[in-house]
Order: C-alpha cells, then sequence, then structure tokens
C-alpha cells in the first residue's frame, strides 16, 4: 500500500484530476478538508479528498456508489507537487470524515468493512454537527485544563476568545496561546 507522486497542475480541484481515475464511474459528490491528526514534519498526509462514485454503463454494477478516500500533502515547490494515497470503503480506511453529501450519495452495500467506515464517518459527522459553531470573537471554554510553555496553566474556568484559526486569546488577561486543531476538542460556547 503505497503512495503515488505525480505533478497535478496548478488550480486544478481534486474532482477533476480524480475525474478520469475510474473506468465506467463519474464522481458525484466529493469533500476534501485538512487532515485532522496532521502534525508538520511528521510525515503525515496534510489532507483528506472523499469522493462518493457512481458506477455507469455498461460496468455491471451501474448505478451503484461507493466511497473513495484520498489522504494527500502538496509540496507546492517540487515538479512532483502532489503525493497521495488512494483507497476505496472497503478497506476499512482510517480516515472517516467525508461529508453529509458524499455519504448521503452512498447506495446500500453488503461489505462490512465498508459499513464499519460508513458508520464511524456518520458518528464523526454527527459529533461534529453537535458542536457549537463559532467564529472570530466567540468565547468557548474547555472541560481540561492546558499547560503552555512559559509556565502559563489554565484552569478548565478559563474563558478563551477566537483569534484565528489556531490562535486563541486568554479572555481574563489577553494573552494569545495557540491551540492547534482546538475546533476538535470538546469545547462549549461561553455567553
Amino acid at each position: 500500500m503505497g503512495a503515488t507522486s505525480t505533478h497535478k497542475p496548478a488550480g486544478q480541484k481534486l474532482d477533476e484530476y480524480f475525474a478520469n481515475y475510474f473506468s465506467q464511474a463519474e464522481i458525484v459528490a466529493s469533500s476534501s478538508r485538512r487532515a485532522p491528526g496532521f502534525t508538520p514534519g511528521c510525515g503525515d498526509w496534510q489532507y483528506e479528498y472523499y469522493a462518493a462514485v457512481r458506477y455507469i454503463e455498461p460496468h455491471p454494477n451501474a448505478g451503484e456508489v461507493f466511497a473513495f478516500v484520498v489522504l494527500y500533502t502538496v509540496s507546492p515547490s517540487s515538479y512532483y507537487n502532489f503525493t497521495y494515497k488512494d483507497m476505496d470503503e472497503t478497506v476499512l480506511p482510517f480516515a472517516a470524515n467525508p461529508s453529509r453529501a458524499v455519504l448521503e450519495a452512498l447506495t446500500p452495500t453488503d461489505w462490512e468493512n465498508a459499513n464499519t467506515w460508513r458508520a464511524q464517518s456518520w458518528a464523526n459527522l454527527e459529533r461534529t454537527e453537535a458542536k457549537p459553531r463559532v467564529r472570530r470573537g466567540s468565547r468557548v471554554r474547555f472541560p481540561s485544563a492546558f499547560t503552555f510553555g512559559g509556565e502559563l496553566q489554565t484552569t478548565t474556568e478559563t474563558v478563551f476568545e477566537v483569534d484565528e484559526r489556531d490562535t486563541l486569546r486568554i479572555a481574563q488577561t489577553g494573552q494569545r496561546v495557540r491551540i492547534p486543531r482546538w475546533r476538535q476538542l470538546d469545547y462549549s460556547v461561553v455567553a
């Protein structure tokens, strides 16, 4: 289960890139996102791409729709700027964060691994949709304390104000702190 490194023209959408990837099939829904566990410099995959792919005539399974999952990273300064690992839902990929549109487009299947992946994906989607929406200036509180460099310690009562993507401000002191991928953590909105 290796990866492919290739050149993808700048600005080309992933749907366009993978449009001819399948013979006798078409992409009917897709989504992509930054990989939740990505840590720069660790060789992890930066992004996830999901597609609902429908078989078309004359394929023997015409009309069936399955999930296609791609883990990928980009290297803009390299000619081989697009490295990806592709799989379908039957191999039970660990990446299970497709959009609602992708999940709703899938047709029923008898593949046990595919059904397990779909159940996990629905659970992840429901958990994400249940979280309160926040934007810059929103105030949030976490159920766990944090320890930052410089011996800064917070408590469960600390209120953070959303500043930038991974940067929050401690409301009481105005001090900026970085909490990578904090939106994936449990939090509550403070009025």
